[in-house]
Order: C-alpha cells, then sequence, then structure tokens
C-alpha cells in the first residue's frame, strides 16, 4: 500500500473545487466580511479619536476650572482687602469724630466751668464787698463821731486826688 499515492485527475478535480469554493466565498461571504471588519475598524476608530477630543476637552476644562479658581481666590483676597481697608477708614474715621465730639465736650465743659467760676467768683465780690460794707459801717457807726469822719473823708479823697473843702 502506498501512502502517496496520487491520482491526478482527483487532484485537479479537489484544486479545482478549492478554487470555484474560494472564489464563491470571496464574492458571497470574504467583501462582507471585510466590509464588516473595516466599518468596525472604522467605529473603533472613531470612537478612539472622540475619547482623544473629549480627553483634550477635559484637560482644558480642567485649566480653565483651575484658572478661574485661582481668579476667584485673587478675587476674594482684593474683596476682602478692600473691606479690611473699608473697615478701617471707617473706624479711623468713627475714632476722629469720637475724639472730636469727645474734645468739643470738655472744651464746652471747660468754657462752662469758666463761666461758672466767673459767675461764682462775680457774686463772691459782691458779697463780700457787702459784708465789707456793711461791717466797715457797723464799725464806723459804732466807733466814730463827726470829726473822725470828716478826716476819715478827707483822707479817703486825698488818696484819690480830689480834696473836699
Amino acid at each position: 500500500m502506498n501512502i502517496f499515492n496520487f491520482y491526478i485527475p482527483e487532484q485537479i478535480l479537489v484544486a479545482f473545487s478549492l478554487i470555484v469554493l474560494m472564489l464563491v466565498l470571496s464574492k458571497i461571504l470574504w467583501k462582507p466580511l471585510t466590509n464588516i471588519i473595516d466599518s468596525r475598524q472604522k467605529d473603533v476608530d472613531d470612537m478612539l479619536q472622540s475619547a482623544e477630543e473629549a480627553k483634550t476637552i477635559v484637560a482644558e476644562m480642567e485649566k480653565q476650572r483651575i484658572n478661574q479658581s485661582a481668579e476667584l481666590e485673587r478675587l476674594i483676597a482684593d474683596k476682602t482687602n478692600e473691606a479690611r481697608e473699608s473697615a478701617k477708614r471707617e473706624y479711623n474715621r468713627i475714632v476722629a469724630e469720637a475724639e472730636e465730639k469727645a474734645h468739643n465736650i470738655v472744651k464746652d465743659g471747660e468754657e462752662k466751668a469758666a463761666r461758672e467760676y466767673q459767675r461764682i467768683m462775680s457774686e463772691s465780690r459782691e458779697d463780700v464787698i457787702t459784708l465789707a460794707l456793711g461791717a466797715a459801717a457797723a464799725i464806723v457807726e459804732s466807733s466814730m463821731d463827726n470829726e473822725k469822719n470828716r478826716a476819715l473823708i478827707d483822707s479817703i479823697l486825698g488818696k484819690n486826688g480830689t480834696s473836699h473843702g
């Protein structure tokens, strides 16, 4: 028995059958199969490209978010500093106004005290003069006679630069 028995017409028939099968399969099955594979490859490529574009967009949005966040923090710091400065100016204005009012109150108080002092001193002088005159009159009345009165009047008028006589 020969393992390598070749029967040529059979082999030609098998080869022809294979060729026909390949042609039929390529016409019927190969083109649709390659179209499906190409379509799926295109879909995958499109999805990968979309994913890359989305990744780029997300990265750009993250940059914008970081920039906006930094800008917002800067604005917050600026507004906080402005508010502090404004509050400090208002505080200084209020303190200056209070100091001015306090100074005016003290000044008015001092002026009132000076006027009251002058009034009391004037009243006191008048009281002292009245008391002194009353005491002098009482002393004079009790101890002087007519002659002494004339000498006293002449003496007083002489000191003032006028003479009585």
